[in-house]
């Protein structure tokens, strides 16, 4: 309290020039015993985190919109045609009539002027297709193997499907036309589930830092009340004050903001290379392109202007209400 005295008493009316006081020499000083602040810790652990939080949150929306773009653009314009490997009354159909009934779907569908392309999978690819789900070779080996055709449309042809189907049904009365429409939906609505998900765990994380911030400045100016009245008597104004605590909250917010964006980046980079070693090929790979990467890099700017500006709004708040 003494050494806050002695420097209000050699201050040149600085107030009126509305300079930020205790600048000189290349050293960062402030009116109020701000750097010494049993608070700074906190609001630099807080915003590290919060940084964390956002970006795992940000790069999960980025990774879903990826993944559904990917998706939907792996189906356009293409078919499945499966050809059952059992009859209607569920009779099992012996592998090479089953083959001999894929061939001629197949050849029924190339002669299609719509088709660009109908490949028939090979009986060693079905069963990579179906062994997460039906387990070990022994197992494969006793189950009968459907016929199997992938189909590619010409980018600007319009199938009749059904007419199709039909036309199918003369070679393999059982043969079904599958457009992955059902599932594709279906997948379109979960993921848009979580990235709204992630926008709104974006909000909560925004909407805690400010509150925070906010709770931060107002206690800091109830440990400082003393040099605050000090301070309006010597004649400094309340832009003058917020100033300074802006300022202040501006340069933790960044120290914090750096250091979460470092712990949140090899975080990222842990999840890709778990999520690139799982060997599991059902959900595209877990990448970013350059913008998304920019974008996580530069989260802590937009944080910290935010928290400025809490802080801002905060210091003339309660000083306005001070007497």
């Amino acid at each position: 309290m003494r050494a806050f005295l002695y420097r209000l008493r050699n201050f040149e009316n600085p107030f009126a020039r509305e300079k930020v006081l205790g600048v000189s020499k290349g050293k960062r000083r402030y009116d109020l015993p701000l750097s010494g602040s049993s608070n700074n810790t906190f609001l630099r652990l807080l915003i590290a985190l919060m940084s964390v939080l956002g970006m795992l949150a940000l790069a999960a929306s980025f990774a879903l919109g990826a993944m559904t773009d990917r998706w939907s653009q792996g189906l356009a314009n293409k078919v499945s045609v499966e050809i059952p490997a059992a009859d209607s009354g569920g009779d099992i159909i012996e592998p090479g009539i089953v083959k001999s009934m894929t061939d001629e779907a197949a050849k029924i569908l190339n002669e299609d002027k719509d088709v660009h392309e109908a490949v028939i999978m090979e009986e060693s690819d079905v069963r990579e297709l179906l062994s997460p789900w039906l387990g070990n070779d022994m197992v494969m080996d006793s189950i009968p193997i459907p016929g199997l055709i992938s189909v590619t449309f010409d980018a600007d042809a319009k199938p009749d499907l059904k007419k199709l189907e039909a036309r199918l049904k003369e070679a393999a009365p059982r043969a079904r036309i599958d457009t992955h429409e059902t599932w594709l939906s279906e997948v379109m609505r979960f993921t848009g589930a979580l990235q709204f998900s992630a926008a709104l765990l974006g909000l909560i994380i925004g909407a805690t830092t400010l509150v925070a911030v906010a709770g931060g400045v107002r206690s800091k100016l109830s440990e400082n009340k003393e040099e605050l009245e000090l301070l309006h008597l010597m004649g400094a104004s309340d832009s003058y004050i917020a100033n300074q605590l802006q300022r202040h909250t501006l340069i933790l917010s960044l120290q914090g903001g750096v250091c979460g964006v470092l712990a949140g980046g090899l975080l990222l980079f842990v999840i890709s290379l778990i999520a690139g070693n799982m060997g599991v090929n059902l959900v595209p790979g877990f990448t970013l392109d350059n913008t998304q990467k920019s974008l996580l890099l530069f989260l802590p700017l937009p944080i910290a202007i935010l928290a400025m500006i809490t802080a801002r709004f905060t210091v003339l708040r309660v000083l306005t209400k001070m007497p």
